[in-house]
């Protein structure tokens, strides 16, 4: 592809695909954004808002034509539609004569694997979580059905970042209404990747011809302790906002809070800020593991070289948290 080429992307508004919109934008591409409902005006002539539904492929059809690529970072609003919403949007696409289709997927798709080195050769297991379950069944039958050219999977790790997220905004909204559980003292392993680097990954895999069906784990390979991480958001918060507990113990407590009842409801609020958020058995298995999911095939086949560590990343969180603290002081007041 060259640059000015038009790249159509969904999800367009959400965190991740917000960052990857921008990152095209900046290097030259037209970007189409699709998105559900339409936000302030395009703030830049190389972008184009395109209000529609996956699920109604009427109200995108139309964007395809001349689009080169499409960066799929959108989920329906039922998990349930999203396989064939895919399917039906490679469909297009590939009548459209779009030659790229990237799908941003997840390492949850592995499973919790207590330790080891997962690669693209290790199998994925099936797991509760509906959100991997969607995501590992969208890249099957984009490898079994997509007439798309090219089609690459990209398997994120713990997506971090400035302007939204999880495992930013929302571990800082919990950290400020109560305290997050340190399982095992919170030496799992956390395999983060910062979210401009995706964008970085997406601008590698539509420069270059690829395989008709590839597979990337995109991490930023310099795995860290969840203590370690914790720490750093504590940092940007001011204060402790974490306790240690051994898994066993947090399963226990996780059954005891995750449907109180009512006197232990009422306690939970009586609590306030000093309440200690319960996790769920997937997330204690998460946060127990050890495993390192290795990004050595995207560095070694496409050059991949994230520009952020934990540390500099933090830093870019750091510098958009603080304009919130200084209006609201040291202790954020954010809805999770």
């Amino acid at each position: 592809m060259n640059k000015q080429d038009t790249v159509f992307v969904t999800g367009g508004s959400g965190f991740v695909g917000s960052h990857v919109v921008q990152r095209l934008i900046r290097d030259g591409y037209n970007v189409r954004m699709l998105v559900r409902r339409r936000p302030a005006p395009a703030s830049h002539p190389s972008l184009e808002v395109v209000v529609g539904d996956l699920t109604k492929p009427a109200t995108y059809d139309a964007a395809l034509p001349g689009a080169r690529a499409i960066v799929h970072a959108a989920l329906t609003d039922s998990f349930s539609q999203d396989v064939e919403a895919t399917a039906e949007l490679s469909n297009r696409c590939a009548q459209a004569g779009v030659q790229k289709f990237l799908h941003l997927s997840t390492i949850s798709v592995y499973g919790n694997p207590k330790e080891g080195t997962v690669t693209e050769e290790t199998p994925p297991v099936p797991v509760r979580d509906r959100y991997a379950q969607t995501k590992l069944a969208i890249e099957e039958i984009l490898g079994e059905r997509s007439p798309v050219s090219e089609v690459a999977v990209l398997r994120l790790g713990c997506v971090y970042g400035p302007g939204g997220g999880w495992w930013t905004d929302g571990l800082l909204s919990l950290m400020g209404r109560g305290r997050l559980i340190k399982v095992n003292d919170g030496n799992g392993t956390a395999n983060l990747i910062h979210v401009s680097d995706i964008g970085a990954i997406v601008m590698l895999l539509l420069t270059r011809s690829g395989a008709p069906f590839e597979i990337f784990n995109v991490t930023d390979g310099t795995p860290v302790s969840w203590s370690r991480y914790f720490s750093e958001l504590e940092k940007i918060l001011g204060h402790s906002a974490t306790v240690s507990m051994d898994a066993a113990a947090a399963r226990v407590y996780g059954k005891k809070w995750l449907e109180p009842s009512l006197p232990l409801r009422v306690l939970r609020k009586l609590q306030g800020t000093r309440f200690v958020h319960p996790l769920d058995d997937r997330s204690i298995d998460g946060f127990v593991s050890r495993a390192v999911y290795s990004n050595s095939k995207a560095s070694r086949v496409l050059g991949f070289r994230p520009v952020h560590t934990m540390e500099s990343g933090m830093q870019t969180v750091k510098l958009a948290t603080e304009p919130k603290a200084t209006k609201r002081g040291p202790v954020p007041s954010q809805g999770a």
